[in-house]
């Protein structure tokens, strides 16, 4: 008979961790293996690892860095951690420090100060750096236990992988499903639709634990062992852990041939702290606190000495292995040793230390979100000092984080007691920063909890104000005109919160589309007196509704009353709201330029404190100015930008326009497929079946439908909401002067004349209440003539859009006079308003109505009269637009897009847009391909 051996769980007795085989993993060693091939031909990409804790997945990150080593790759590797959650971007600059060569310098972007760069503005230098690197050499970027990473770790993963799709970067993330965490599921779904190797690690078959436990004992295991290994349900780290406490406590026996239990013997858990002294015990205790990664200073402020006194502890702990170093830090040996010390810790205990290291953090130098989060773990209720420490930390991430900032907020007012006089001040705030994070159902819950408890009638009807605006900018007006409502219907209350109240009615009517109804109530708001802010608020309300109606002028006049309001005082909150609805405005008055400015104004205060939640509204109205002056690659930038910066603030106020207006644009480019995932995103985020953006994505729904060629009458029935409020509901045209006619082309084309006579009464109606504004003056023409099938004024319509900014418009009003002359014999006529309306397509890249215009004016020319049919090449050094030109040569020369930026007035995502056309035109997939053509081309 044998005798009972010890197993060492570091492997020293047995092939080490890098070199023993992954049995059962062979297929996903090979996807591994392949994407790590990729990268060492320069092509990038994502491979995403998801399975259970102790499934394997880390082992998986370890090899795929192996052999991306073994290729001369570099290895550039990152750890999430649960108490580094708080700490934005902890795990990308990990990574990118600690890789060989290091990405970035240990000095660069402290992780407590991160948030004072400006989130955007870090990650493209973030970026900027990881080109710089892979000029020389592919990166494998590893990020381990993503589920326990920052918002804004996600977020940086979603821009850097599309941004840098065309290096030879490849980006392994590796997960488990729980806990969840909504950004991060919508990353990794959107990183899966677009290609990324998805590897779901599933248990290990028997045969597979078989061949592991005898790789790690040196003897296979006979069916009793096995049987106890079965309990371990497949989970390789639970086989490990359990072989090696077996081992440990000498209740296993081993020969030549086998591995088997000691006979009558349970296994017993593991005993790690009995190699060292008691004193070691203490510290290894209070360092488990602080995570697996820990720093010395604050521990020793725990235990009340100088860390001179904790050496010989430490050096004692390193010695047998219980902590490594790594860096200037040190480390438990293994995440389960370090859980093991945490576990064995009483729960009061624990709760104690983690309240003394929130302390000790603070006294060391260490990050208010670092101390928050043990905050949250070690604080009692009542607790004043987590309170105010929770708060601090949520004013310190609200500017980018949102999202952590509302959860920060939410932890301090759960410590609360209801009597506290603090508390509804607190659960405003919180119900703020919740509705800026997209989490209104949040906000709804927490401020009627609130109001259950008797509250001081000026104190409720302020809270339901409160929730009345928030909820109202976020969508939900039935639930805001509820809670206005009620208080107004308050007894005591002050004419400044009925004011108040009042706007929050007006504004919550806007949202439910039914401006006459704002308007009343903002006038009764201001009828009632209130501060200039307030006012201005208010007249912003008033000024939208206005525009919707289509009354621009009007509109204008208001909002410039607002902005002249809010200048007065030194509030920043609505300066940049302001702004938007401005330009909005000035863009529907033909003033393209002014519109320009306004929104430029607003940009201005991008970045103030409070100012963020309507960053996106911004993108949204840059966007559109851009598919209005025909712009189409700006305005996906723009529109990409917008939807990047809803993700970063966890918003959803805006997303169904901005998503709307890119499913418009991709349309014209005939992306189709990117168009309708633009479509669904954006449907999913409307609350409100009659609001603005329910009617562009309608609108856009329709563009889509035309432009892949479905029936004109299915086309239609996408706009029946649309439809149903003509000739009075000028929601949408108000926006768009192109809308009306086609509105009347479309239902004639359906055999619908009642809906193509009020689509004409509409449009007749914004040109009356509009005069002097070219485009809907052009448009009452180019829809009456529509109507009434009169070629004359359709000729004439298209003559007057020329003078108007809008160059779509302006297209479409010459195919409609091209398509009527062809049909009246007016060929040569007819052969000039086609080649206008194709310059201005094929300027704009609206390639699916220049093909259109082209086949209609083919089939409708004879043979021989020598139009140009075909137009610009789709691929080749030909195909490249004037901008693409621009960007290339630069970008040739290794300038960033950030410095192509710059020099070309540009915004970098503007500028990514261009590459990527680029790259598919030119079929490259790196920049120093590109650099070759380039090259080539301008010998």
């Amino acid at each position: 008979m044998g005798r009972p051996t010890r197993f060492d769980v570091r492997g020293t007795s047995s092939p080490g961790p890098s070199r023993r085989p992954l049995h059962g993993r062979e297929t996903e060693v090979r996807r591994l293996s392949e994407s790590v091939m990729a990268a060492a031909a320069g092509q990038g990409g994502v491979v995403i690892v998801d399975g259970t804790a102790g499934i394997g997945k880390s082992r998986l990150v370890l090899e795929a860095a192996s052999r991306a080593r073994r290729l001369g790759i570099g290895v550039a590797p990152g750890v999430a951690g649960e108490l580094r959650r708080a700490t934005p971007l902890a795990p990308l600059l990990e990574a990118m420090r600690v890789s060989s060569p290091p990405i970035i310098g240990d000095a660069t972007f402290d992780p407590a100060q991160v948030l004072e760069y400006g989130a955007l503005s870090l990650i493209d230098q973030l970026e900027s750096a990881l080109r710089k690197t892979t000029i020389d050499h592919p990166a494998l970027i590893t990020l381990d236990d993503m589920q326990w990473s920052d918002s804004l770790t996600v977020l940086a993963v979603r821009i850097l992988t599309e941004r840098l799709a065309t290096s030879p970067i490849v980006w392994l993330l590796s997960l488990r499903a729980w806990p969840t965490m909504p950004t991060l599921d919508t990353l990794i779904s959107d990183l899966v639709a677009a290609g990324a190797v998805q590897l779901e690690l599933a248990p290990l078959p028997p045969a597979a634990v078989a061949k592991m436990a005898g790789d790690l004992l040196g003897a296979a295991p006979d069916t009793t062992l096995l049987e106890l290994l079965d309990k371990c349900a497949g989970n390789p780290a639970m086989v490990a852990d359990l072989l090696s406490t077996l081992a440990d406590d000498h209740e296993l026996i081993i020969d030549a041939a086998h591995a088997r239990l000691l006979p009558s013997r349970e296994p017993r858990l593991r005993r790690w702290l009995t190699q060292v002294c008691p004193l070691t015990r203490r510290l290894l205790s209070v360092a488990s606190v602080f995570g697996r990664t820990f720093d010395v200073p604050p521990v020793a402020q725990v235990l009340h000495c100088q860390v001179a006194e904790l050496l010989p502890l430490i050096q004692e702990a390193l010695g047998v292995g219980l902590l490594v170093e790594e860096g200037a830090q040190l480390s438990f040996q293994h995440t389960l040793l370090r859980e093991a010390v945490y576990g064995a810790l009483p729960e009061r205990a624990r709760k104690t230390l983690h309240r003394e290291a929130a302390d000790a953090l603070l006294a060391t130098g260490g990050s208010i979100s670092e101390a928050a989060a043990h905050a949250i773990t070690g604080a009692e209720p009542g607790d004043d000092r987590a309170v105010a420490l929770l708060v601090r930390a949520s004013d310190e991430a609200a500017l980018d984080a949102p999202g952590t900032a509302a959860d920060l907020r939410l932890r301090a007012v759960d410590l609360m007691s209801t009597a506290d006089a603090d508390r509804p001040q607190r659960v405003m705030e919180a119900t703020g920063l919740l509705v800026r994070a997209g989490r209104s159902a949040e906000a709804q819950t927490l401020a009627e909890g609130a109001l259950w408890v008797d509250l001081p009638v000026e104190v409720e009807a302020r809270l339901r104000y409160q929730l009345a605006d928030s909820l109202g900018f976020a969508g939900y007006s039935a639930s805001a005109l509820h809670h206005a409502t009620t208080g107004l219907g308050l007894r005591g209350v002050d004419d400044s919160t009925r004011s108040l109240l009042l706007a929050a009615v007006s504004n919550a009517h806007l949202v439910a589309g039914d401006p006459a109804a704002a308007l009343r109530a903002g006038e009764h708001a201001i009828a009632f007196g209130t501060s200039p802010v307030h006012a201005g608020r208010t007249l912003l309300t008033m000024g939208a509704a206005e525009r919707v109606r289509g009354r621009l002028t009007r509109s204008l006049e208001l909002l410039d009353q607002a902005a002249d309001l809010l200048a007065s005082e030194p509030a920043p909150e609505r300066g940049p709201e302001a702004s938007w609805m401005r330009g909005s405005t000035l863009m529907a008055l033909d003033r393209f330029e002014e519109a320009q400015a306004a929104l430029d104004t607003g940009t201005g205060w991008v970045g103030a404190a409070g100012t963020e939640y309507t960053d996106v509204l911004g993108y949204t109205c840059r966007a559109v100015l851009q598919l209005h002056r025909g712009r189409l690659d700006d305005a996906v930038a723009e529109g990409n930008a917008g939807l990047i910066r809803a993700d970063q603030l966890q918003s959803s106020t805006q997303v169904p326009e901005l998503c709307a207006v890119l499913a418009e644009t991709y349309a014209y480019r005939g992306e189709f497929v990117l168009g309708h995932r633009q479509l669904q995103r954006g449907f999913s985020m409307v609350w409100e079946p009659r609001s603005v953006g329910a009617l562009r994505l309608a609108w856009a729904t329709a563009m889509l439908d035309d432009m892949a060629g479905e029936d004109p009458s299915r086309v239609l029935a996408d706009l029946a909401a649309v439809c149903d409020q003509l000739p009075n509901g000028l929601q949408l045209l108000a926006f768009d002067p192109m809308a009306a006619p086609y509105l009347v082309g479309l239902a004639l084309r359906a055999n619908d004349a009642e809906r193509a006579d009020l689509a004409a009464q509409a449009a007749a109606s914004l040109g009356r209440t509009n005069c002097d504004v070219i485009s809907f003056g052009a448009a009452a023409m180019q829809a009456g003539a529509l109507l009434d099938d009169d070629v004359d004024r359709l000729v004439a319509a298209a003559v007057a859009f020329e003078a108007s900014p809008r160059p779509l418009a302006r297209a479409r009003a010459a195919e409609d006079a091209a398509r009527v002359l062809l049909r009246r014999g007016r060929h040569a006529q007819a052969v000039e308003e086609f080649e206008l309306a194709i310059a201005d397509y094929d300027a704009a890249g609206a390639v699916v109505l220049a093909r259109r215009a082209r086949e209609q004016l083919a089939d409708g020319t004879s043979p021989g009269g020598g139009v140009r049919t075909t137009g610009q090449p789709a691929f080749g050094w030909a195909s490249m637009t004037a901008a693409e030109l621009r960007v290339a040569r630069l970008a040739s020369t290794g300038l960033t897009n950030r410095a192509i930026a710059d020099e070309l007035g540009l915004s970098p995502y503007t500028v990514e847009s261009h590459l990527r056309h680029s790259f598919r035109k030119l079929d490259v997939r790196s920049r120093v391909e590109l650099t070759r053509v380039v090259l080539a081309a301008d010998r």
